[in-house]
């Protein structure tokens, strides 16, 4: 008959096991079991630190690292895992400290040193980016996009640019369905995907912002049920995370966004996936061609925090050069933050409220469009989930909160809604349907960063007779290129 300890160690090897076949799920379950049975071994807590953090879940990962060096101060793999999932959460110098602690016993520790270092590079641009930053009303005004030369290399489509003078303004006179079908041939043309003239970048810039710049921060759509069904489509998009040939199929499959066939992208456009350029300059040529039909919610993928660390922002620099990122960080601020959709399904990319009594009207009031949301409620709809247990939790992601069925319950109740749509977490299936029904999340990455094994998934919204009906559709994930996710960062926060 097998010991405790036996039994114990034996349930930790299983979760070593699916860990390294990215079967975090499973490898959680085991580590947890092991935990139940012998709660006094570091090593059971930081390896489900270590799927924690897989799982995204820094929070979690600071809590089981942190139960690690408390059995055993001397485990130093504890202290990476913290310092790992303590960067994840912004929280640098916390992170180098217990980097130190590591060093400090073991000088030669490579991932130490090396997270170490690029810490501390982190914390001198963010220092020297505060020094240089001055108050700009309008970056926008002064592109002058006819300045840039067009390549003759380029072999992509032409874009016809027309300058309206009063007001000023910008016509695409040649941006049509056809364009946007050469546009994705000339991506896919190139491997690591085809780049646009820079005078057609800088052109979208004008453009996408005197578009972003008319919205509201809470939008309201309204579907018109005496279209017939074929020209009343509505798709909702989750993630996407640069992953930019499942977007390609999704639209080859269910259709490309047009007059007829509008699109709701539910955040998270960019960052993991490594045609993240690709996929928001496609996304804003369509917007620009649908723009009452394309509509765009912000992720908290969309912030400068999470673009310098999960890739967006290396990305650009390397393929558009340094000038050009700062209007895709301007641009994102500019995203509304939710959409309320025939008055009967509010949409965010995270979650719910701290504040379980807000009411719709109270939110149009007291939104804003803010730089980098790190509290109050614009950070709560980019950063919350949802949780089994009723009230409130603390947020497993480390940033945020977590609510509880009967949160969303009587949010919808107060508000009249059937419920409400977000995205933010992995969903094996690609959608979950939680809290009775009330809360819906869709994810639509399908093998997240090559490695997760999940199904992506839309809604198509149906509208008829004053009801809004939801049918799911699930993909596996397409070939790409051979191309990393993350593949123009050297970060090793992650």
């Amino acid at each position: 008959m097998s010991t405790d300890i036996e039994r114990a160690e034996s349930l930790k090897n299983e979760g070593n096991l699916f860990l390294k076949q990215n079967h975090f799920e499973e490898a959680l379950a085991k580590y947890t079991q092991a935990i139940e049975i012998n709660s006094s071994n570091a090593i059971y807590y930081a390896n489900r630190a270590q799927v924690q953090i897989k799982l995204e879940n820094y929070g979690s990962a600071i809590k089981d690292s942190t139960k690690a060096v408390l059995r055993d101060p001397n485990y130093l793999k504890g202290y990476y895992r913290r310092a790992v999932a303590l960067s994840n959460v912004f929280k640098y110098k916390e992170s180098i400290a217990d980097l130190n602690l590591i060093l400090m016993k073991k000088p030669n520790d490579n991932l130490s040193i090396n997270l170490k270092n690029d810490l501390n590079k982190l914390l001198r641009k963010i220092a020297f980016e505060k020094a240089i930053e001055v108050e700009e009303e309008d970056i926008f005004k002064d592109i002058q996009f006819e300045n840039f030369k067009i390549d003759e290399n380029y072999n992509g489509p032409l874009l016809d640019i027309k300058i309206l003078k009063e007001p000023f303004d910008l016509e695409f006179t040649n941006l049509n369905h056809e364009w946007i079908l050469k546009l994705v041939e000339y991506f896919k043309s190139v491997k690591s995907g085809g780049l646009i003239p820079k005078r057609y970048l800088y052109a979208i810039f004008i453009k996408i912002n005197k578009i972003l710049e008319s919205e509201p921060v809470f939008k309201e759509i309204s579907m018109d049920e005496k279209k017939i069904d074929n020209e009343n489509k509505f798709t909702i998009v989750g993630d996407v995370h640069g992953q930019f040939y499942d977007l390609i199929n999704y639209f080859e499959t269910n259709g490309y966004p047009s007059i007829n066939h509008s699109y709701l992208f539910n955040g998270d456009f960019v960052d993991r996936g490594s045609w993240s350029a690709e996929v928001i300059i496609l996304l804003f040529f369509l917007k620009i061609l649908y723009p009452n039909n394309l509509h765009l919610n912000r992720g908290n993928h969309e912030s400068i925090d999470m673009n310098k660390m999960y890739g967006f922002e290396d990305e650009i620099k390397y393929k558009y050069g340094e000038a050009s990122y700062k209007y895709f960080t301007q641009l994102f601020i500019k995203l509304p933050l939710l959409t309320l959709l025939n008055n009967q399904w509010l949409i965010m990319h995270g979650g719910l409220f701290s504040k379980p009594d807000i009411k719709l009207i109270d939110l149009k009031k007291s939104l804003n469009k803010l730089k980098n949301p790190k509290e109050g409620l614009e950070m709560e709809l980019l950063w919350t989930d949802p949780q089994d247990e009723n009230g409130y939790g603390i947020s497993k992601r480390g940033i945020g909160i977590q609510f509880g069925p009967d949160i969303t319950e009587s949010f919808c109740k107060l508000n009249n809604l059937k419920g409400c749509i977000r995205s933010h977490e992995v969903r094996m299936e690609g959608y979950s349907k939680q809290h009775n029904d009330r809360l819906i999340t869709i994810f639509s990455a399908p093998n997240y960063c090559d490695s997760t094994g999940n199904k992506g998934a839309l809604i198509n919204v149906k509208y008829e007779n004053n009801e809004t009906e939801l049918d799911f559709i699930q993909y596996d994930a397409v070939e790409h290129p051979a191309i990393k996710p993350m593949a123009y960062t050297t970060s090793r926060m992650i």
